[in-house]
C-alpha cells in the first residue's frame, strides 16, 4: 500500500474512516479467534469456526491422499 498525502481535511477525514471502517468490520483479530467482528458479533462464532474447523480436516484428508498418489 502506497501512502497518499492528505492535503484536504475532508479528504484525510474520508480515509480515516476507510480504515477504521475495514479494522472494525473486515480485517480478522486473533482475540476473536480470527473472524472478523462481524462474523463474531452478529454471527454464531461457533458454527462458523465449526465449518471452518470441518474445511481444514477435509483439506488434510486430500493432501494426504494427494500425497500417497505421489508417492505411488
Amino acid at each position: 500500500m502506497v501512502p497518499v498525502i492528505q492535503t484536504d481535511y475532508e479528504q484525510a477525514k474520508s480515509e480515516i474512516s476507510g480504515i477504521v471502517q475495514h479494522y472494525n468490520n473486515e480485517r480478522r483479530h486473533s482475540a476473536l479467534q480470527y473472524l472478523t467482528p462481524i462474523q463474531y458479533y452478529r454471527g454464531d462464532p461457533k458454527i462458523l469456526l465449526a465449518v471452518r474447523e470441518a474445511k481444514i480436516e477435509k483439506a488434510k484428508v486430500l493432501r494426504r491422499e494427494a500425497n500417497m498418489k505421489e508417492r505411488k
